[in-house]
């Protein structure tokens, strides 16, 4: 489904005072740069200043930045109870407003897995936008088959729990490989952090391992293009020391061939990662683990939520970015967004034009990037250097400043992973 657009208009007013690191603002001007920060989807700045703002903001405002940064920031119970108290302020928000914030309250809703609240917000979507009526009715018999179905969910133990993965050569880069069995049955999963909502499977390993589909005519979206997939639930699935109960799965004809590794079958998406709760990656030694014992927490979240997918913080002359996270990519690269706020930084690097190709769900695709030899940036206060690392200069601007993939964890060693409490951590 085509995300609905954040256009939000706010009606700004009140008079007081509002001081911070020797800069006094009116209350106008705090009302001003949160609505700037709304407006913009800057919600890296909206949170970090948000604690210090509050006094000042008027109430339809700041209701809505609390559900924009809990949204962002994974707490999404919180983010849709901020959300259903939006409707007291639906005239000074606007329609518009309400709308997009009940498209924000369905992908929470899809997270938590209560796929009964998710039904109840694509209605609310459907009287708003009828145009997508026909599209948003296939998402919803995908949202009342579920409801009779058990969530996702993975059993820790007083003992770690080991699940050896694989780097699969692919090109100039890597797939993480995990060997999953279903009963006798094997395949090989991708360990995929851009795999959002559902894991994802060929119709013919779907009949072997004895997914059952719940429904039909999907319209799903992947790097090559837009397909159709059914929608099933597997349940049980052994992964190394790990059992996953009750996955569901999108289920469609192909995903991709790569001519290194073979007819790649399945793909372990956040459906399973986000309830694996805190994991351990260490690629040097080829395993993930589910810690018996897991850390305590940071305080600093640098993981962020938006639709689906996940991004992670990083640095670039002391500018706070975010880049997609996901491990179904074999290289990072930076975007076009990037290429164009640091064209200076690209140009500079001593790098080339090339054509380059990716590969996905839906197919494949050729882009032009510029690649530069290398580029250190700063993660989780740690400086990972990429090398040949491409710059994508056509196309259309996204929102992100560019994508981390495998490369990133190869070179950032052992790493500690949440996406329930939204931090990562290099560990070495």
């Amino acid at each position: 489904m085509k995300r609905v657009l954040l256009t939000l208009a706010m009606i700004l007013c009140t008079m007081s005072m509002w001081a911070q690191q020797k800069i006094e603002l009116t209350a106008q001007q705090a009302n001003d740069r949160v609505n700037g920060y709304v407006g913009a989807g800057d919600y890296v700045s909206l949170s970090r200043e948000l604690p210090a703002l509050r006094e000042a903001i008027v109430p339809h405002l700041l209701k809505l930045a609390d559900a924009l940064v809990a949204y962002h920031e994974g707490r999404h119970a919180e983010s849709n109870q901020y959300i259903a108290e939006l409707e007291q302020y639906r005239k000074e928000l606007g329609d518009g407003v309400i709308v997009t914030m009940q498209n924000i309250a369905y992908y929470n809703a899809l997270a938590m897995e209560d796929y009964a609240s998710a039904s109840q917000y694509l209605k609310l979507l459907m009287e708003a936008a009828p145009e997508q009526q026909a599209t948003l009715a296939k998402f919803g018999q995908w949202m009342d088959a579920m409801p009779k179905r058990k969530g996702v969910r993975i059993k820790r133990s007083k003992r770690d729990r080991v699940i050896p993965v694989e780097c699969r050569t692919v090109g100039e880069g890597a797939h993480i490989m995990l060997k999953a069995m279903a009963g006798r049955k094997r395949v090989d999963m991708i360990f995929d952090t851009g795999c959002c909502t559902a894991n994802c499977i060929t119709e013919e390993a779907a009949k072997r391992l004895g997914v059952k589909v719940l429904a039909d005519s999907l319209p799903l979206g992947g790097v090559g293009g837009s397909t159709y997939a059914k929608v099933g639930v597997l349940p049980k699935l052994k992964l190394g020391d790990v059992v996953v109960k009750n996955l569901s799965f999108f289920i469609v004809e192909s995903i991709v061939e790569e001519e290194s590794v073979g007819k790649i079958e399945a793909v372990l998406g956040t459906h399973v990662i986000r309830a694996m709760g805190e994991i351990q990656i260490d690629l040097d030694n080829s395993c993930i683990t589910l810690p018996a014992k897991q850390c305590e927490a940071p305080v600093h979240r640098n993981l962020t939520f938006d639709a689906g997918n996940y991004g992670i913080e990083f640095s670039c002359e002391r500018d706070v970015l975010l880049a997609h996270f996901d491990t179904g990519r074999t290289k990072s690269d930076l975007s076009q967004r990037f290429y164009g706020e640091y064209r200076d930084v690209v140009e500079s690097s001593a790098g080339h034009r090339v054509r380059s190709r990716r590969s996905g769900v839906g197919g494949s695709r050729e882009i032009d990037v510029y690649r530069m030899p290398a580029i250190s940036l700063n993660i989780a206060d740690r400086l990972v250097v990429f090398s040949n690392i491409d710059v994508i200069i056509s196309g259309q601007p996204t929102q992100w400043y560019g994508i981390m993939g495998v490369d990133f964890l190869q070179g950032a060693g052992r790493v500690t992973l949440d996406l329930q409490r939204m931090f990562l951590r290099i560990d070495k």
